[in-house]
């Protein structure tokens, strides 16, 4: 009966690899919640650079495992918002986020709490490079 030991091998290499998939599942990090900006530069071809006296928030509303979304807020010379949708890298630390309306943003988490994105708008009426560091707001 050599059934059975091929039948008790192959249970096991289930078994392992449902595991497998669910420790990395685990692995996701929730980014749900309120980030506030704690540094900021950029330059843009319009205003040149700019790095003092800006707030940006950023919500991620809703996340469904490694896909999320959610909104950007700044404010100070220039003000602004946009949605975007974005996703987590099965590395678990980097993240892209695409602006509905404007630019790319290229990130990394820091830590549970802390996270910097790259944001890069090439062409158009201004186009612009930067990077900003967030906070969880808890």
């Amino acid at each position: 009966m050599r059934l059975r030991p091929t039948l008790f091998s192959l249970a096991v290499l289930i078994l392992g690899l449902a595991a497998t998939a669910m420790a990395q599942d685990e692995g996701i990090p929730k980014l749900t919640g309120t980030w506030e900006a704690t540094g900021y530069h950029m330059h843009d071809q319009k205003n040149g650079f700019s790095h003092a006296n800006e707030k940006a928030t950023m919500v991620i509303a809703e996340q469904q495992d490694r896909v999320f979304h959610g909104d950007v807020r700044w404010s100070g010379k220039f003000t602004g918002k946009d949605t975007f949708s974005g996703v987590i890298d099965k590395n678990n630390a980097d993240f892209y986020l695409a602006g509905h309306s404007d630019g790319l943003r290229l990130g990394r988490l820091e830590g549970p709490d802390k996270l910097v994105f790259y944001f890069l708008a090439p062409g158009g009426t201004n186009p612009r490079a930067g990077y900003v560091e967030y906070r969880r707001v808890k």
